[in-house]
C-alpha cells in the first residue's frame, strides 16, 4: 500500500517516519523534497483498510495520523465501499463516543 504524507515541518515528518517505522519495520519511506512542504512517501506491506484503520486511530502531528495522508483524505471525499465499513466499524467500537 502506498501513501503520501505531507507535514508542516521537518520535526512532524521525523517524528512520524519514526512513529511508522516503529509501527511498520518492513515499510520503504523516502523523504520528498518540496519548497513549501515537508512530504515522506511510504510504502507498507498490508491493505488499505489495515493501514486506514491504523491512520484514523494513532496520533499523529495533526491530532491524528489520517490528517496527514494525502491519498486517504483525497478517499474520504467519495468513500469506496470499503472505507465507509472501516469507518462504520470505527466509530461504533470507540469508548465514550456518542453515536
Amino acid at each position: 500500500m502506498y501513501e503520501r504524507f505531507i507535514f508542516a515541518n521537518e520535526i512532524e515528518r521525523g517524528g512520524t517516519r519514526q512513529l511508522l517505522g516503529d509501527a511498520w519495520p518492513l515499510a520503504k519511506m523516502w523523504d520528498v523534497y518540496d519548497e513549501d512542504d515537508f512530504i515522506l512517501d511510504a510504502e507498507f506491506p498490508c491493505s488499505q483498510e489495515t493501514f486506514f484503520r491504523y491512520a484514523a486511530t494513532t496520533p499523529g502531528p495533526a491530532r491524528l495520523l489520517i490528517h496527514s495522508c494525502y491519498g486517504l483524505s483525497l478517499l474520504l471525499h467519495e468513500p469506496p465501499l470499503w472505507m465507509i465499513h472501516e469507518m462504520r466499524r470505527l466509530l461504533y467500537s470507540l469508548p465514550g463516543e456518542v453515536v
